[in-house]
């Protein structure tokens, strides 16, 4: 993260990327900034009048958790960017409120949504900001920016028992079940997702994910979520994608009529209708990680990553991991293509092999295993 002030007042247009909720930026004073919004700067083509730019860890006012110490005001920033990494950040922020600190959050605009609902959250603070407003306000800052995917080796521990280290607490004293967060829903929320889809048994199936390497090739994809769909035709199947997937995922109709594409503006109607979900299959990503905290059958395909720390504390997850097809897996890389650690092969990839070993007939099979009433 960056402290950056300008020798003139800044102000944003709509020609250039939107920030946050700010728009003007005063000259000569201290702005708190995320490091994908200083690349943003960065990359826009009119001059960027900086006068100065520090990185802010030094200042941060570290987490010394103490059972029977001085609590205080804690704000927690996870800056990796994931909808996931964001869930897995839910249990630290409930188990330091439930054991007496004032917790708020800072986020990114874009994120802000994550953190709605939960009482035991005081404030969300959205990126960019007054750093001194965060440097003064604040007892403690607890910055995750790269906690979820900064380390790739092979005695990676599960984000939340890493995070609690982090803070000073031993992730063994803290139960499993304080290790899941589930969202607190509107009457609204709940309202759309009982009217969406009314009286249908829903499943739910993720394409892909925000890498690549994490996610099946287009065609590959679809032939699962047709397997699937042709295996259950009792479930009404919905193929979620985002905006990072290509049209090659989703445009085509996929020829069932119990199975459709469908992208959500509005995340948190997803959450909700995930909530009725009978079973739900996603590669390492946003849904592997709802259904895990509403206790949703989830079969979960895996690749760089590997469930024994992802999934640990989700008790109806299945998992399929062909480990046995690259010497390395799990690498616990975070790259968006493939790495450079990858073992050679005659023909170049573009996806890790253990994803590609993944077949539909064993998708199918996995549901039966981990839903025998379907």
């Amino acid at each position: 993260m960056h402290v950056i002030s300008f020798s003139e007042h800044l102000w944003l247009e709509n020609a250039h990327v939107k920030l946050g909720c700010a728009d003007v930026f005063e000259a000569g004073k201290g702005y708190l900034f995320a490091d994908k919004q200083f690349d943003k700067l960065k990359e826009w083509e009119v001059s960027i009048p900086f006068e100065k730019v520090s990185k802010v860890e030094p200042m941060f006012k570290p987490m010394h958790y103490s059972a029977h110490g001085p609590k205080g005001k804690v704000l927690i920033y996870n800056g990796v960017g994931g909808m996931g990494d964001q869930i897995m950040t839910w249990p630290l922020a409930k188990i330091l409120a439930d054991r007496g600190y004032e917790v708020h959050i800072l986020s990114e605009h874009h994120l802000a949504l994550f953190w709605y609902g939960f009482p035991w959250i005081k404030s969300i603070v959205l990126l960019p900001c007054y750093w001194s407003s965060i440097l003064e306000n604040f007892d403690y800052h607890i910055n995750l920016e790269y906690i979820s995917n900064g380390y790739a080796h092979h005695d990676q521990m599960q984000p939340i028992d890493l995070m609690l280290q982090i803070c000073g607490i031993d992730p063994a004293s803290i139960p499993d079940h304080e290790k899941r967060v589930a969202p607190r829903f509107t009457p609204m929320e709940k309202g759309i997702a009982k009217a969406l889809y009314a009286n249908r048994r829903l499943g739910f199936y993720q394409i892909a994910c925000s890498q690549q390497i994490r996610s099946l090739p287009a065609e590959h994809s679809r032939a699962v979520f047709k397997a699937l769909a042709e295996a259950f035709p009792d479930i009404y199947w919905i193929g979620i994608y985002g905006p990072l997937e290509t049209q090659d995922y989703w445009l085509t109709p996929l020829g069932p009529p119990n199975a459709e594409f469908r992208s959500f503006e509005r995340p948190r109607i997803l959450w909700a209708l995930i909530e009725r979900a009978e079973i739900c299959v996603a590669p390492d990503s946003m849904l592997v990680h709802m259904a895990g905290i509403l206790g949703k059958p989830c079969v979960g395909l895996w690749g760089p990553y590997g469930p024994d720390t992802r999934a640990k504390y989700y008790p109806n997850h299945y998992p399929i991991h062909h480990r046995e097809a690259c010497p390395i897996s799990p690498c616990h890389w975070n790259a968006i293509q493939i790495p450079h650690i990858c073992p050679p092969t005659e023909i170049p990839l573009d996806r890790c092999q253990v994803m590609q070993k993944v077949t539909p007939a064993e998708v199918v099979e996995a549901v039966r295993q981990l839903v025998p009433s379907l």
